[in-house]
């Protein structure tokens, strides 16, 4: 087991204070960056923008694949370079260093698929234990009429998701809160808590199924000093999942 689970990473980094306020800015954008698609999309289509046509038109977010997608890519765009920018604008902190930009062998890479059917199999019990449906409604309501449409919501799901939410969460937010005084171990609950957060969509059952994975992809990412692993195993996670939501929806 890697050191770092046992005892705090080293290096340049923002503390808590640093971490939490910088967190709340990247939310912010984050959500900024997924309404100027939408609002984008209300222009073009000559629609009216009033505050309370927007809340009926994002509503439509949880049905509208093509819609998902843009707002996906909409916060990813802004989130990205933000994340960057913050780390660059502590005195000394090195981007890879930073947030664990290392690569990994064929080993760990193996082992943390096997990780990630585990982990998917016990999610699958653990969801079911709590009388939840296989699919949750969330994704069910989704249509996706087109091959388009089709592909766009597997890049926002399979690709975007991944790439940026743990580059939030099991990058900068655990980096910086594992070096104070909530430890390693108590950083992983806090983002993992974060995280299920940001997932209100889902039932609660799913949150909760929410959270343990994002404890389980917390320790990934320590265990093997490597972003890329956790990034891997949500990848996995969502494509699997949208495979499932295909199948059951017909697709294929």
């Amino acid at each position: 087991m890697h050191n770092n689970l046992m005892q705090n990473e080293q290096g340049n980094i923002w503390g808590f204070w640093g971490t939490f306020f910088w967190g709340i800015l990247i939310f912010a954008i984050f959500t900024i960056g997924q309404i100027i698609p939408l609002l984008g999309y209300m222009a073009f289509e000559n629609m009216t923008i009033t505050m309370d046509s927007f809340n009926k038109f994002s509503n439509t977010v949880n049905t509208d694949s093509f819609l998902l997608f843009l707002s996906a890519m909409g916060g990813t765009l802004v989130v990205l370079p933000l994340v960057i920018g913050l780390i660059k604008l502590k005195k000394g902190s090195v981007i890879k260093e930073y947030l664990n930009l290392y690569g990994f062998t064929a080993k760990t890479l193996g082992l943390s698929i096997v990780a990630f059917i585990l982990l998917y199999m016990g999610v699958g019990l653990l969801i079911d234990a709590m009388g939840a449906k296989e699919t949750p409604d969330f994704m069910l309501n989704l249509e996706y009429p087109t091959l388009w449409t089709k592909l766009a919501l597997l890049v926002a799901v399979v690709i975007a998701a991944p790439i940026v939410e743990e580059l939030i969460f099991r990058g900068f937010l655990l980096k910086g809160f594992s070096q104070t005084f909530m430890g390693v171990h108590g950083a992983i609950l806090v983002t993992s808590g974060f995280w299920a957060v940001i997932h209100l969509q889902y039932e609660t059952p799913y949150l909760i199924a929410i959270f343990v994975i994002g404890i389980v992809f917390g320790y990934a990412r320590v265990i093997t000093n490597s972003l890329y692993i956790p990034m891997i195993m949500h990848a996995l996670m969502n494509l699997w999942s949208m495979l499932g939501l295909f199948y059951e929806k017909g697709v294929f």
